[in-house]
């Protein structure tokens, strides 16, 4: 089963996780009155775990937040073929319908 962040899919859980940590790592962010850059440690299918460095100095804050990744809803090679076949079955029965059309009336 494969995972969707964003315009992109990734094989499983943990991937998914790992762009989403990912888009966060070097932001800035505020909390009680002090700027903090956020960075990444550690990362599994249903939780990332950021640590805060604090811009001015001082102790780091770790913050584990669960995760929760969403099935693929992207078009994959299964649904082309889908398509593809459907189209085909379309034509060939048009196809059909002229043969049998021009044998009747000639």
């Amino acid at each position: 089963m494969a995972f969707q962040v964003g315009s992109a899919c990734y094989s499983d859980a943990q991937g998914a996780a790992a762009a989403i940590a990912s888009a966060q790592v070097g932001t800035v962010v505020a909390h009680g009155g002090a700027a903090y850059v956020v960075d990444a440690s550690a990362v599994s299918g249903t939780s990332i775990t950021y640590t805060l460095t604090p811009v001015s100095g001082g102790t780091a804050i770790t913050l584990a937040a669960p995760v929760s990744v969403q099935p693929c809803g992207l078009l994959d090679w299964q649904d082309g073929m889908v398509l593809g076949w459907g189209v085909a079955g379309v034509w060939l029965a048009v196809a059909a319908v002229m043969v049998i059309r021009r044998g009747v009336h000639e």
